[in-house]
């Protein structure tokens, strides 16, 4: 099996971005602007909340495909998979779970957890390490 290389991994990324995009635009995840307070505290407060409610939607929703097909729209679309690391069978849901959870991890701390994939030998992520998995090509036919 070959492994995904960064660049692959990124325009994934790159695509599955574009439908959380349109996630966070379309569905109603915050107060409309005539329920917000007017103190800044509670703007500030309000906003804090909408902006992690807006980022944390978009990883769950990915983190149910990843137990679903084994792969985001992204990966997918690109003909990529994510395996076990060691036997490079299909990821368990304890393994999607965990991936999901360092997922969040990895874009806390500003996609850093991406930079990862340059360095190691088996192009693992911060969430990749955590859960123990690869992303892989899927063989052509």
């Amino acid at each position: 099996m070959r492994l995904a290389t960064f660049s692959e991994r990124a325009r994934a990324l790159f695509i599955d971005s574009i439908w959380w995009t349109l996630i966070v635009l379309v569905v109603p995840l915050g107060p409309s602007v005539e329920d917000i307070p007017l103190s800044p505290d509670a703007l500030a407060a309000t906003f804090t909340l909408w902006l992690m409610v807006a980022q944390c939607i978009p990883i769950l929703v990915t983190g149910v495909l990843w137990i679903v097909w084994g792969t985001s729209p992204g990966k997918r679309a690109l003909r990529l998979r994510i395996v076990d690391a060691d036997s490079h069978e299909p990821m368990t849901r304890r393994q999607a779970v965990l991936r999901t959870i360092g997922y969040v991890l990895t874009f806390a701390l500003c996609g850093a957890g991406f930079l990862w994939i340059m360095f190691n030998p088996r192009k693992q992520a911060l969430h990749d390490r955590i859960a123990n998995t690869v992303v892989v090509a899927e063989k052509a036919r």
